[in-house]
């Protein structure tokens, strides 16, 4: 019961909302019921009062109708009346309540008894006493039919009071339960709904692929019990991907290794090919020429350094390690990293790239990603090829993306960045991809090569290093 109450969470909250709009409207209820009750009292008052109003009408009625014709039924029937008119005071005095006070019920009481002590007389009387009898009963009458009057008036006069007081509190009632409602309303959109779209604009950022902690958009217990599981389910997943990363990146390193080899057999065959110049030139070249073989064999040895390096950075978790590079200087080096797979192939490439182009990137993971893109075009479109890496500053809102071409990825990095960015294309003149490939080209294993040709990480390990 403690919790159903607990104001630290969203559950108590709307409970105890809806508990005092209950309670209040129950209240407003009992005091409506309580005053219906008063309004049926009141009619209930006026039908005795309409009752004894009729009575002493009627009384007076047969009391002419006795002066007139002196017939003795009359007077049974006015002493019948004035008898009805005692039994309505003294039966429903309590039900008249402050009427009958206000008017002296005793005096009226007392005049009826009087009365109709009158009209017992009225048939042993003489001609003499009758006319003393008929002025009496006259003045009684009248005195009766007054008082009655004045208690019809103000039981109209309370009735009518009653009525109009119910109606305002009909409306009041009514404007409090409003204005009850209005306030849950406001307070149920304060704790329940502003939350939630404040939570749902949090997680369109996530539902975008844009992993971001989830801030807690109240301190309701709820919320901050979903925001921290949610988070906690962010941070596994994250760890997840870079697990998942780390061990793609590992398997690939098979496809790497294997265009290493072979970029290793250049500087290795140079390096041999002067070893055995100078053992066999060893006394006879000019020293010259003796430095130039040297030199040589510093250079390969430096280069086969440098592939290796590569390799081993490759296969390494690290973090990434920006640096403003000459883009051109950059794709010179890979272009020297995978020259002997462009031979295999007899390919062409191509680069347009101005020698003052700069770029802010890691180098090893750049030049994995040129990597991976050449040797991808080299497989898919065979011995021939023709590949091209073209680059250049770019404005906001400029784009080098061929019109009707296939997009993956999202470009609003590009439309919500303010300043210039370097756009490089890579491109060749194979095949192409087919369309039924288009949303898988990206997905880790995913080849249409032949088995042995590759393992299909090429062009993920390219979405991961851009991301």
């Amino acid at each position: 019961m403690a919790a159903l109450f607990d104001l630290t969470s969203l559950r108590g909250k709307i409970t105890s909302a809806y508990i005092t709009l209950v309670v209040s409207t129950l209240v407003l209820g009992l005091i409506a019921f309580s005053d219906l009750l008063f309004l049926e009292r009141q009619v209930t008052e006026g039908e005795v009062v309409a009752d004894l109003k009729d009575a002493v009408l009627e009384m007076r009625r047969e009391e002419k109708n006795l002066f007139l014709y002196q017939s003795v039924d009359a007077l049974s029937r006015a002493d019948e009346h004035a008898a009805l008119s005692l039994e309505i005071l003294h039966n429903y005095q309590s039900t008249l309540g402050t009427i009958i006070s206000e008017t002296n019920p005793l005096a009226m009481i007392a005049t009826l008894e009087t009365y109709r002590d009158n009209l017992g007389r009225w048939q042993t009387a003489s001609i003499i006493d009758r006319e003393l009898l008929q002025k009496d009963l006259r003045t009684l009458g009248h005195r009766i039919y007054v008082a009655a009057e004045s208690l019809s008036s103000r039981e109209r006069r309370v009735l009518e009071s009653a009525v109009r007081k119910s109606q305002w509190f009909l409306f009041i009632s009514l404007l409090l339960i409003g204005v009850s409602i209005v306030i849950v309303g406001r307070q149920l959109k304060r704790v329940a709904v502003t939350p939630l779209k404040q939570l749902e604009s949090h997680l369109m950022p996530i539902a975008q692929g844009r992993f971001k902690h989830l801030q807690t958009p109240s301190a309701d217990r709820e919320f901050v019990t979903f925001t921290n599981a949610f988070n906690r389910m962010l941070k596994e997943l994250e760890i997840r991907q870079k697990r998942m990363l780390q061990a793609e990146k590992l398997a690939s390193l098979g496809i790497l290794a294997s265009g290493v080899a072979h970029e290793l057999n250049n500087p290795l065959s140079n390096i041999s090919s002067s070893c055995q110049l100078l053992m066999e030139e060893l006394n006879e070249a000019d020293p010259e020429q003796l430095n130039a073989w040297l030199r040589q064999i510093d250079s390969e040895t430096e280069r086969g350094r440098n592939i290796v390096r590569t390799l081993l950075d490759f296969g390494r978790q690290r973090v990434f390690h920006k640096g403003r590079l000459s883009l051109r200087e950059l794709i010179n080096e890979t272009e020297v990293i995978i020259g002997k797979t462009l031979q295999q192939y007899a390919a062409k490439l191509t680069v347009n790239v101005s020698d003052d182009l700069c770029v802010e990137v890691d180098k090893q993971r750049i030049q994995q990603l040129f990597i991976n893109l050449i040797q991808n075009a080299l497989h898919a479109g065979g011995e021939g090829v023709d590949l091209r890496i073209s680059a250049m500053l770019c404005k906001r809102g400029v784009t080098m993306i061929p019109e009707g071409a296939e997009v993956a990825g999202n470009l609003k990095c590009i439309t919500d960045y303010q300043g210039q960015f370097v756009e490089i294309l890579v491109s060749d003149n194979g095949p192409g991809i087919p369309r039924a490939s288009l949303n898988r080209v990206f997905d880790p294993f995913y080849t249409t090569s032949e088995p042995g040709q590759g393992v299909g990480l090429g062009l993920f390990i390219v979405q991961e290093i851009v991301r």
